[in-house]
């Protein structure tokens, strides 16, 4: 099955967030579709969390 990602279900996994899990247990197996501009808002994200020094 294919499932939409977004940016904010992406950086909940890499950063170790409550919902991880879940995430992670949900997509196993299936394939993950996004738009081409997913790499830009990952990128937009953590440099406000550096900003925020989080």
């Amino acid at each position: 099955m294919d499932i939409v990602v977004d940016t904010s279900a992406l950086i909940a996994v890499i950063v170790g967030e409550p919902e991880r899990n879940t995430i992670i247990e949900l997509t196993t197996g299936n394939t993950l579709i996004g738009p081409g501009s997913i790499p830009w808002e990952i990128g937009n994200a953590f440099s406000a969390m550096f900003k925020r020094q989080r």
